[in-house]
């Protein structure tokens, strides 16, 4: 019989696919499960592509992406991030932010290496680890201590196998925004242990409550240890076209070049000319998506302080929240099936996001404020019906 590799065997499937083909079929349901943004790719962006099309810009291009807009993204780093990278040697365009993360864990992990992870985490970090046959040890952050990033934490987990440090700034799935502190509490650890850390900063303009989002990149000593990544899915709506980047110094920069090359060869030259546009066309785009975004948070916030028994952290950033439904249901597994098959709605069980989401659910606020609305409306009932 024919099998697959044993790597394959160490990884399971994602929560949030496997919620998504549960309710395959289903009628009537409401999705507050996925992080897709309901808007369709701004106009400047999709006439960019179109034009781009139409010039025969449909070939091949430079392995790392086209110049044009590895300086662009160098550009924006500097400008919005306070972070220097040189465009001919340190940034690299991916295909989507996912690529960055596979090609990171394969090209800094050796087996039997460890990687740091804060926890509740996106859930491809551990993946990613597990594939490079290296070990993942989560940091839990609680959600009492408004996930703040605690050194004793930080420092017992780690030992002379600990290679590097997986974050989400904003995070993914806790809306939660790192303050400077915290950030600064997780540099000092990397430079003292000589760690790398990989920065997911793919939610970073989906802010609210003049809220402030800090670079890890930027800090002092950080520069040369940290690897940056960020994408254009999330802040301007193009999940479909699948471009991203990192920003990583010139020698980390070569590693994961290598594996970028056999991953995906050159990245989508579509995609790259609708992300040159979108990082040096209008903005104003992006600001009314997050203001739109803020409007079904609150609503999201209001309904919840209408529940009973819940606890949450209110997210300040992303587009989700993670509330803790323990006091209704111990299994967040089983509290997740209940309200898809009792109110037709799809959240997301906690535990799928680390041991530290135990007891919680991932909820969405990226679709329309009309879905949003309604969810919460079969949420609210649903539960007073368990109660």
């Amino acid at each position: 019989m024919l099998k697959g590799s044993h790597r394959t065997s160490l990884i399971k499937s994602s929560a949030i696919r496997r919620m998504l083909e549960l309710s395959m079929g289903m009628e009537d349901i409401v999705h507050l499960e996925q992080g897709e943004p309901d808007f369709t790719t701004p106009n400047h962006i999709l006439e960019a592509a179109v034009e781009a099309m139409r010039k025969g810009f449909t070939h091949y291009t430079e392995i790392n992406g086209t110049l044009e807009l590895r300086q662009a993204i160098a550009e924006k780093l500097e400008r919005e991030n306070g972070i220097e990278a040189d465009p001919e040697k340190e940034i690299t365009v991916t295909s989507g932010s996912q690529e960055a993360m596979f090609i990171t864990a394969l090209g800094i992990l050796n087996p039997g290496d460890e990687a740091l992870i804060l926890d509740p985490y996106y859930p491809a970090y551990f993946e990613d680890t597990l594939l490079a046959e290296a070990v993942p040890v989560t940091v839990p952050l609680k959600e009492e201590e408004n996930y703040h990033v605690n050194m004793e934490t930080l420092e017992k987990r780690i030992t002379k196998k600990t290679k590097m440090i997986w974050i989400c700034n904003p995070s993914n799935p806790t809306g939660h925004v790192f303050s400077k502190e915290d950030l600064e509490v997780i540099a000092e650890v990397a430079k003292r242990h000589n760690l790398i850390v990989f920065a997911d900063e793919i939610y970073e303009k989906l802010l609210y409550e003049n809220s402030r989002h800090t670079s890890i990149g930027s800090l002092p000593g950080m520069e040369d240890r940290t690897i940056t990544v960020n994408g254009f899915s999330k802040a301007y709506a193009m999940t479909g076209w699948r471009i991203g980047y990192i920003a990583a110094e010139k020698k980390l920069s070569a590693t994961l070049r290598k594996l970028h090359y056999y991953t995906a060869l050159c990245p989508n030259s579509i995609s790259q000319k609708a992300a040159l546009a979108a990082l040096t066309g209008p903005q104003n785009c992006v600001q009314e998506m997050v203001k739109e975004y803020d409007r079904r948070r609150r609503l999201v916030l209001n309904e919840l302080e209408k529940i009973e028994g819940l606890s949450y952290v209110k997210p300040k950033g992303a587009f989700y929240v993670f509330p803790n439904f323990s006091s209704f249901e111990e299994s967040d597994e089983a509290m997740a099936l209940h309200l898809l098959k009792k109110a037709g709605v799809v959240t997301v069980p906690g535990s799928g996001f680390g041991e530290a989401g135990k007891g919680h659910l991932r909820i969405s606020y990226s679709v329309s404020y009309k879905q949003v609305e309604e969810g919460m409306k079969r949420i609210k009932e649903c539960l007073r019906l368990k109660a």
